[in-house]
């Protein structure tokens, strides 16, 4: 397992993410606990990433780290496709076969999810999680999408527990 120094953590941000670069390594420190002490269900702290959005981690069964973004529908910048249960009357919520990417949503929704699978990733040592493409659509409810991704958490060579980063 790595080490490393609060000030020179290797968290960076991308030029069209919301995300700071302290946001980012909070997120690190709080999903670094997550994992090493949580069981299933454990849910984390909640972030603004745009107006109206924020998201949240939850740990979920069978060693998975699920991505929760919540937005409001009042503040997506687009229409948006749900599979699942729509009871909001959101002229941009549809109820389709083929829900919407949050990456589809535009370049700085793309670059928010790669900077949010990267604090999973660098929470985990090293960098042990499998990422989908993109967290879709699931759900709106009382003026709220919801927005869902599942990454799996891999294990250590050694080890059936997952392995953390060791912040010094």
């Amino acid at each position: 397992m790595g080490s490393s120094e609060e000030g020179d953590s290797p968290v960076t941000v991308r030029d069209e993410s919301p995300l700071s670069v302290d946001q980012k390594r909070e997120m690190v420190r709080e999903l670094d606990g997550m994992i090493k002490y949580g069981g299933p269900g454990l849910e984390s702290s909640t972030w603004t990433t745009f107006p109206g959005c924020v998201a949240s981690f939850v740990r979920a069964e069978h060693d998975h780290l699920e991505v929760t973004l919540h937005y409001d529908t009042s503040e997506l910048p687009g229409p948006v496709v749900i599979t699942g249960p729509v009871d909001d009357d959101s002229s941009l919520v549809s109820q389709g076969e083929i829900p919407t990417g949050f990456v589809q949503l535009s370049a700085a929704h793309e670059a928010l999810y790669e900077d949010l699978t990267d604090a999973a990733g660098r929470a985990v040592d090293p960098y042990a999680v499998t990422v989908p493409d993109t967290p879709f659509a699931q759900e709106a409810v009382d003026g709220v999408v919801t927005f869902v991704a599942s990454l799996g958490v891999l294990t250590g060579e050694s080890s059936s527990d997952p392995q953390t980063f060791e912040w010094g």
